[in-house]
């Protein structure tokens, strides 16, 4: 009869990879040695998660926490462009946050080369989502998304940038900078 297994496991092992990972760059880990790191075999690794990618995914997703309950109403003001913006893409000064940044910059430059879409998908996403909200303040269709893209981008160097000069970036300031000057595009754009 086969054991049923510990439901605690699971988080244990995220956590723990997720510490691991702090001084680690992902192209050094591999089931292998993240089952050292666990002290046992690489058997946990590939029964709660099927694969390394899956566990990294699962790391990221533990570690970056509130973006995934973030979302942005179409309708909303600029403030809540802005509160937006710090949810998703802020919040460095948290280091679990800002591990997430790292993993997702270093998930996204060779996602491509594996046939991944999982960074590509959520830069997609955060688009349309902003799009929406150019678009119900006044952009036409394609300003709205124009717009929607260099804002996304903007919003992504800023956390590269965090990543990079942690003492010398104030990434939440930047959002909210980009979420102003998006909104005062579109006021321009209505006008």
């Amino acid at each position: 009869m086969p054991r049923k297994p510990d439901p605690t496991l699971r988080p244990a092992i995220i956590e723990k990879v997720a510490e691991h990972l702090r001084d680690t760059k992902l192209g050094d880990v591999s089931v292998r040695s993240l089952g050292r790191v666990l002290g046992t075999s690489a058997y946990p690794i590939v029964y709660h998660f099927g694969s390394r990618d899956a566990l990294i995914d699962a790391v990221v997703d533990h570690l970056a926490g509130t973006h995934v309950a973030a979302a942005l109403d179409p309708d909303a003001d600029d403030a809540a462009l802005a509160g937006y913006l710090v949810a998703v893409f802020g919040g460095l000064d948290d280091p679990a946050r800002s591990l997430a940044a790292r993993l997702t910059f270093e998930l996204g430059a060779v996602e491509a080369l594996d046939g991944r879409d999982r960074e590509r998908s959520f830069h997609r996403e955060q688009v349309a989502a902003i799009t929406a909200w150019c678009t119900a303040h006044g952009h036409r269709a394609p300003d709205a998304e124009r717009a929607a893209r260099g804002a996304v981008s903007a919003a992504r160097g800023a956390q590269w940038a965090a990543v990079v000069d942690v003492e010398g970036a104030d990434t939440d300031a930047a959002l909210r900078a980009i979420a102003r000057e998006l909104a005062d595009g579109v006021r321009v754009g209505v006008r």
